[in-house]
């Protein structure tokens, strides 16, 4: 497609705007959606539900101006549909664990004599970090509490909010050591 559609297009179904939409990115979101191990049945509904998001959008006003590409958008709506279904078919799991429990604060020093380049770079760029990062990342792969557990102990109002620090503050690291 040369040229999408607006949303006044889009509401005025002028021209089939949105037949010609619905068309043109099917193809390229199965393709995008058998990343995910499902079957095309499954993805066809996803697809379709995604659109009716993308349409209902538009009707109640969620929607009045576009910041990206039409597909960027339908795609973001598709993939939160995507993982949305394999939630609910346990076909997701969310780990929540430390990947490694056998590491404990006790047994695990950034102060033994000899560490790997690698390591050198995680301590030094560690003490970078914010206080905040620090413990919660502490918490989570040296004294391996769950999230949960980091919620209760510091006080946070939702897992949710926990699991997005750590995110960050593990990406932060990443971005630290690679620098």
């Amino acid at each position: 497609m040369n040229k999408e559609p607006s949303i006044a297009d889009l509401l005025q179904s002028k021209n089939n705007s949105f037949e010609m939409l619905y068309k043109n990115y099917k193809n390229e979101f199965i393709g995008f959606a058998r990343k995910f191990s499902l079957n095309d049945d499954e993805i066809i509904d996803i697809y379709q539900e995604t659109f009716l998001s993308f349409y209902e959008n538009l009707l109640n006003g969620k929607l009045t101006e576009f910041t990206s590409s039409i597909k960027t958008y339908l795609f973001s709506i598709g993939k939160f549909k995507i993982y949305e279904y394999l939630r609910a078919n346990s076909k997701l799991n969310i780990i929540d664990v430390p990947i490694n429990e056998g590491i404990t604060i006790e047994n695990f020093s950034l102060e033994k004599e000899i560490l790997s380049e690698q390591e050198q770079l995680v301590k030094k760029n560690f003490k970078k970090l914010g206080k905040q990062c620090q413990l919660i990342l502490e918490l989570f792969y040296l004294k391996g509490k769950t999230l949960q557990d980091i919620k209760v102990i510091e006080n946070y109002d939702k897992t949710d909010v926990v699991k997005s620090l750590k995110s960050r503050c593990l990406k932060k690291l990443k971005q630290l050591v690679k620098a």
